[in-house]
């Protein structure tokens, strides 16, 4: 990396100039801003200059120094005074016994007084200059790491200690072992857990839990702009208030109570709950911190009536665009019906594989498994298909694929395979954008892929469909720990499954004449 000079910037907001440069994308750690600025509390042009570069040289040392791979290691203040009086020990011990003579404490006092004394400019970047060697070597004795505000911090309380330590030295050069002028008691340093870092944490928290893609994705923004709220990391640092500041700061904006109660809070009580459950962490900051969410505001979800199912199925029928690649055709003609004959949840379908659709025993079936991408319960189950889609002929589409050759996405046109949002999902979100915006179902009560879920269990219902077997197909958890016990196999689901009533549904007509006139076709078996 070439050093980089730049100018102090005028804040429109401030009668100072300050200083303002974006983090290199390869320092930048988790929570960590894209940008630095900060006052550099002058008026004058070449003053703002000379302090400008001084904090831009600065800056650069430090990067530089953890750019070699050592990450930066996170202190509070009380670590870092703590820190300071362990450098202050381990000075008057050394000397303690044999001080030498009172003269040469006196040189080495008025010495340091020199070397602290700024002769132009903020304080901090003179520190480094002058003291920053001899405090890395302590540093680095320590195993420790300290950058930005931390390392500015310590180089403070270092000198501070460092003269309290010569003041001390000098009077027991003169046989006063007691010194009038006695330092503060200095807490006793506990040193960083690295075990209790985010990172750390979250790694395992993804790996034991079996967390999905789409969570990590949704949940790891919420954790960033919680470490920027605490200033640290360092989990074991979080507190009930912080957790309690960060609920009120969320509810302050327009953000419902629900998302907040069932997204951020949610996800804080998963995270920390596993963390105590672990012993990863002494306990649960988040345990009792909860969101009131009020019943009027709560929206009862529904599932597609006989129009909007209709709607839905006709469209999924019509010849696809031309526009359209062979897999995201499919995924149209196909995840409708099957979410509509199953309740699956729309991803366990758009993620199914070709070596998904088997036969157990003589009967056709699809397997949902985690090995696919996302199941919720994290347990496969086999699900029979109805008759009408074994008329419709989805098994034989499904065996122009081979082995783990997905049926709904090319893993061929993945922009990039490990994308935290995988693209079985994005598949799942065109399928929703086509329901609301082309086929024009924008009633915010019924989901445009969940909806199918609702109306299986209402029409199943109807249908006489025995429920716990209902759920199984739908992979429902159960509810007692008695209804978890044994199997659902196929043959059992079966019987449920063709009480189920057909959709008697065919394309739009002006589609079928389409059709007709030999619009282009993607190879994929259609119903008569």
């Amino acid at each position: 990396m070439s050093f980089r000079m730049i100018q102090p910037w005028e804040n429109p907001r401030s009668e100072f100039y300050w200083f303002r440069r974006r983090v290199p994308k390869t320092y930048r750690t988790f929570g960590m801003p894209a940008e630095i600025k900060f006052s550099l509390g002058t008026k004058d042009w070449d003053e703002a200059v000379l302090r400008c570069q001084e904090e831009n040289l600065r800056l650069e040392r430090e990067w530089r120094a953890n750019l070699v791979g050592t990450p930066p290691t996170e202190l509070s203040h009380l670590q870092i005074i703590a820190l300071a009086g362990e450098f202050y020990a381990e000075t008057v011990a050394a000397h303690r016994d044999e001080p030498g003579r009172a003269i040469e404490w006196e040189k080495s006092l008025k010495n340091l007084n020199d070397r602290r004394r700024a002769p132009i400019g903020p304080l901090g970047p003179h520190l480094y200059v002058m003291f920053a060697p001899e405090v890395r070597a302590f540093l680095q004795r320590k195993g420790l790491h300290l950058v930005g505000e931390r390392l500015d911090s310590f180089l403070r309380a270092y000198v501070e200690a460092k003269e309290r330590a010569s003041r001390a030295l000098m009077s027991a050069a003169k046989g006063d072992y007691e010194p009038t002028d006695k330092p503060p008691h200095y807490p006793k340093f506990e040193p960083p857990n690295p075990k209790r870092k985010f990172a750390a944490l979250w790694a395992d928290f993804a790996k034991e839990r079996m967390i999905s893609a789409s969570t990590r994705k949704k949940w790891e923004p919420y954790f960033a702009q919680l470490i920027r709220r605490v200033g640290s990391d360092d989990m074991s640092r979080v507190t009930e208030q912080h957790l309690l500041d960060w609920r009120d700061a969320l509810l302050a904006t327009k953000m419902s109570s629900f998302t907040v109660r069932f997204g951020y809070i949610a996800a804080a009580q998963a995270f920390f709950g596993w963390a105590k459950r672990t012993k990863k962490l002494p306990y649960s900051p988040a345990a009792e911190v909860f969101v009131e969410v009020s019943e009027k505001h709560k929206t009862d979800m529904r599932g597609f009536n006989h129009r909007e199912a209709a709607t839905i199925l006709s469209a999924a029928l019509a010849p696809p665009n031309e526009t359209m690649t062979e897999e995201n055709a499919a995924a149209r003609r196909w995840v409708p019906w099957i979410c509509a004959y199953t309740g699956a949840r729309v991803n366990e379908i758009t993620q199914l594989r070709a070596c998904d659709v088997i036969e157990v025993d003589g009967i056709p079936c699809i397997k949902i498994t985690p090995e696919a991408g996302t199941v919720k319960t994290q347990k496969q189950r086999t699900v029979p298909l109805h008759p009408h889609l074994l008329a419709m002929k989805f098994p034989e589409f499904a065996r122009k694929k081979k082995g783990e050759t997905p049926l709904f996405y090319s893993i061929a046109r993945q922009r990039n395979p490990n994308r935290k949002n995988p693209t079985y999902t994005s598949v799942g979100n065109k399928l929703a954008h086509w329901v609301r915006k082309k086929l024009a179902i924008e009633d915010p009560t019924v989901a445009p892929n969940h909806g199918w879920r609702h109306r299986l269990k209402t029409e199943g219902r109807r249908a006489g469909m025995v429920w716990l077997i209902l759920d199984a197909i739908q992979g429902h958890a159960p509810r007692t720990e008695g209804e978890s016990y044994g199997e659902v196999p196929p043959d059992v689901m079966l019987p449920e499954i063709r009480k189920y009533p057909w959709y008697e549904i065919e394309a739009p007509v002006e589609q079928r004449d389409k059709r007709r006139r030999g619009q282009r076709k993607i190879d994929m078996t259609t119903p008569a």
